[in-house]
């Protein structure tokens, strides 16, 4: 593996208790194989990732006053001052706000990872927050600034909805880590069959399916649960939801700190993922990697990226509830979707996502053909 002679600057506008914070983290310490680069990242005393500046002498705080719902306003100026001394020759900013602070940086090549553009065709944010992140793309754009998307689905969508030159979105899967996501010996309560979700409780995600189908499920059953890690479940429809159907053993987490992640996708016996759209779809890998069978919807790159590793099932209620009855039913069958996800799971590390991404910085790097101005 070459080295880079440059350094790289990334930059951050999550903390690390997040999908984009993780990616910022995961990416940035594989790339210290290739040489000096430093991850610039927004802090806050007694924050639950406050110990990662105290372990990695290579994360830089940028401290900020988030002013509630002017946070994404604002972010992008502490960015901007975290940046203004350091010595870089590439920057690279994790998602739109990151994004903004390093336009304003015009004799240096930039490249942002916007992970996917789905505000701008199934998003459920207010007009001004999307408002702001066109005119965001829109910056990038005009200053034919690399941008980086996680999936082929995600670089199509790009191109078709942001209207973004095809030779300026490259696609370049995330990794998983391993360290974190493995299968346990930990002993399982047999008693009950326990179905599991993990991630975001916004509207695509669709969790009216997977609530639905449950209600089928008890009615065949009588052993199951239903555990549904997400933040802040008492914003969403979903526990009155659940209330209304009479559904029984569902249990709403909350937020799980991501240290103890891998303890609750290994107390599950099946994942269930019904997302309308994800630019990736992690958490589909994550169970994989912890060795559960995963049943999974097709929408946006979910298809792509975990096709090959679950068991693919439409947006129809009794399909999908015949497919969890298989599951069930078929211990063979479990076992034989538990192995196709973890042999599927085994192609995306940091690394690999590492050596793509450098290659793109060496586009950036030797050829400059972007206007920085």
């Amino acid at each position: 593996m070459s080295k880079l002679n440059e350094r790289i600057v990334m930059v951050t506008d999550h903390h690390v208790d997040c999908g984009i914070g993780y990616y910022s983290l995961e990416l940035a310490k594989a790339m210290q194989e290739y040489g000096e680069t430093m991850l610039i990242k927004p802090y806050r005393d007694n924050h639950n990732d406050e110990w990662l500046h105290r372990e990695y002498p290579w994360i830089k705080k940028a401290r900020y006053r988030s002013l509630r719902d002017l946070r994404p306003y604002i972010l992008p100026l502490f960015l901007r001052k975290a940046m203004l001394r350091e010595r870089n020759t590439l920057l690279h900013a994790h998602w739109f706000l990151s994004g903004l602070a390093v336009t304003y940086f015009t004799q240096t090549p930039t490249i942002v990872t916007m992970h996917d553009v789905s505000l701008l065709h199934v998003s459920d944010s207010n007009d001004k927050y999307l408002n702001y992140y066109r005119w965001a793309i829109n910056r990038f754009r005009k200053r034919q600034i690399p941008l980086i998307v996680v999936s082929e689905q995600s670089r199509q969508d790009t191109i078709k909805y942001a209207q973004y030159p095809e030779e300026l979105v490259f696609a370049v899967h995330n990794g998983i880590n391993f360290n974190h996501f493995f299968p346990t010996e930990t002993p399982k309560d047999t008693s009950r069959f326990t179905l599991v979700y993990s991630g975001g409780l916004g509207k695509r995600k669709n969790l009216d399916l997977l609530l639905n189908a449950y209600q089928r499920l008890q009615e065949k059953y009588d052993f199951l649960r239903l555990t549904i890690a997400g933040n802040n479940p008492q914003q969403t429809p979903y526990p009155t939801m659940a209330e209304s159907l009479q559904l029984k053993h569902v249990t709403f987490t909350g937020f799980i700190p991501d240290q103890e992640m891998n303890a609750f996708y290994n107390s599950g016996d099946l994942m269930v993922y019904t997302s309308e759209y994800e630019g990736f779809g992690m958490a589909p890998l994550e169970g994989m990697a912890c060795g559960l069978p995963v049943i999974s919807t097709s929408g946006g790159a979910l298809g792509e990226v975990s096709g090959g590793g679950v068991d693919l099932v439409g947006y129809d209620v009794e399909e999908l509830t015949d497919r969890i009855s298989k599951v069930i039913e078929d211990s063979l069958y479990r076992k034989e979707l538990a192995q196709r996800g973890q042999n599927w799971v085994k192609q995306y590390t940091w690394q690999n996502t590492a050596d793509k991404t450098y290659e793109i910085y060496q586009t950036a790097l030797q050829h400059k053909p972007y206007k920085y101005v």
